[in-house]
């Protein structure tokens, strides 16, 4: 895959100056709400702002290490990734979750020679102490072991941490952004999240 082509396809929205009001709230006929970062998904979508508060206290985050998927059934790519993928039940009081909407890797000649058979996006955000964060897990699922293996040799990418557990791609960025600045580091919660995303996603090669 040509350079350029795997950050249009990894990198997204949220990492310029008006990061959260990429985010959009959609609200249906029967008041249900979502969250989406593609505005034509809902015509009625308004800018979302990210809410809420940092609260450290325990919550379900250590049991969603202590899972394990159902080793009786055969999970598809796509379902092992939605699996690993933390939700709200799996994380701290005050993130919010928005699922980047997903591609079909078939239809990406790029992808398809590097062996790329899934993929899923989850954005955490909040606002803590005054600044907005947006915490980005990326999962790719390949073929085998031996193609992920070849891809993590070779993809380097800015601001991205890249970690291969079995036959998947776990990749990390994060961003906060204060006033007009934008600071790029992975900051420790968005660490603790891709640590307990690796440690799901490693599970299926326990098995």
């Amino acid at each position: 895959m040509k350079r350029a082509t795997f950050i249009a396809l990894a990198s997204i929205a949220l990492f310029t100056k008006p990061a959260i009001s990429e985010i959009f709230k959609c609200v249906d006929a029967s008041g249900g709400v979502t969250y989406v970062n593609d505005p034509s998904i809902c015509p009625d979508a308004e800018p979302h702002d990210v809410k809420g508060h940092v609260n450290r206290s325990p919550s379900s985050a250590s049991r969603a290490r202590e899972e394990k998927p159902d080793s009786d059934a055969a999970l598809s790519p796509v379902e092992r990734l939605e699996w690993a993928l933390l939700d709200k039940r799996n994380i701290y009081p005050g993130w919010e979750i928005v699922n980047e909407t997903p591609e079909d890797p078939s239809q990406d000649v790029d992808l398809v020679e590097w062996g790329v058979i899934a993929q899923r996006a989850r954005h955490y955000t909040r606002n803590s102490d005054g600044a907005s964060q947006v915490c980005t897990v990326e999962l790719w699922a390949f073929e085998n072991e031996a193609r992920a293996r070849l891809a993590e040799q070779n993809f380097e990418f800015p601001d991205w941490k890249i970690d291969r557990q079995g036959d998947m791609l776990v990749m990390l960025r994060a961003v906060t952004l204060r006033g007009s600045l934008a600071k790029r580091t992975i900051f420790p919660d968005c660490e603790k999240l891709g640590n307990i995303v690796r440690t799901r996603a490693d599970k299926f090669t326990e098995q």
